[in-house]
């Protein structure tokens, strides 16, 4: 029977309150931008890194303590103690465990950013469903695209697709007018 405290820690990952402690305020400060605090467990405890249920338990004491603070709309930073722990003991963690984890977290909060900047739009017309999806960039369309499908169902699937990961179609928009491409055995390849 496995061991529901280490169950999900992969080799190499952090098992005791101290070590995951210490990784909270190392991101944080890292990163320099507040964090959503549901952002944490998910970098943290679903890349191996640490069990859950202790990642919520060092969330809370850090915040009890006042090393991490929480703004009301639940973004988490780091206060003075924090960074003074970050500071003092990051070295005791693993180097690839801390570059990890701070390149999940700001790609998650570019992803994060990116939705919250994007949007799409399906309309009903006699041929089908027009599926409009638009990039803002501070509020103007920085990049629109608009495609057609047969039914409701593909068109809410486009809409979806899109709005997971909007930078997808930007990039490889890009890719294409710029000629990074290739095209072999009619396989499209961005070269990004």
């Amino acid at each position: 029977m496995s061991n529901v405290f280490t169950a999900g820690v992969a080799p190499g990952g952090l098992r005791s309150l101290e070590e995951i402690q210490i990784l909270i305020c190392y991101m944080l400060c890292s990163i320099k931008e507040p964090v959503p605090r549901e952002m944490l467990p998910e970098i943290i405890a679903g890349n191996g890194m640490a069990n859950f249920f202790d990642v919520g338990a060092a969330m809370d004491d850090l915040l009890k303590k006042g090393h991490i603070a929480e703004s009301g709309s639940g973004m988490l930073t780091a206060a003075a103690g924090g960074r003074e722990i970050s500071e003092t003991l990051f070295r005791s963690l693993p180097f690839t465990l801390r570059e990890r984890s701070v390149n999940l977290a700001i790609q998650l909060l570019s992803r994060a950013r990116c939705r919250s900047q994007s949007s799409a739009d399906i309309e009903k017309t006699d041929e089908g469903f027009v599926v409009t999806c638009q990039l803002l960039d501070g509020g103007k369309p920085m990049l629109s695209v608009s495609v057609t499908t047969a039914d409701a169902l593909q068109a809410e699937a486009v809409k979806k697709s899109f709005l997971q990961d909007p930078a997808v179609l930007y990039r490889s928009t890009l890719a294409v007018l710029n000629g990074q491409y290739k095209d072999e055995d009619g396989k499209l390849r961005i070269l990004l």
